[in-house]
């Protein structure tokens, strides 16, 4: 079976703001300023709004859009880290 991809767009509240998406094994997979727009396969990911700032899960299972005021409006989750 071959992987499932899907949009997500992610929209920060600054044009400034740094966001990064790592996936849930704490693995660093992209990096934007002020809107990351990508294609990624289904999933568990986190998000921050700045490196090193608070993490936010994303539940990727379909095409997703999100401001960063919805996602920080939810709960929060711990900052994953790679296996050694």
């Amino acid at each position: 079976m071959s992987p499932s991809y899907h949009r997500l767009v992610l929209v920060a509240t600054s044009p400034s703001t740094e966001i990064w998406l790592g996936d849930d094994e704490g693995y660093f997979v992209e990096r934007a300023t002020g809107v990351l727009e990508t294609s990624v396969e289904a999933g568990d990911y986190t998000v921050e709004f700045g490196l090193g700032s608070t993490t936010y899960p994303i539940v990727l299972r379909g095409p997703l859009s999100r401001s960063q005021a919805e996602i920080v409006a939810g709960p929060s989750c711990p900052r994953p880290l790679p296996p050694i």
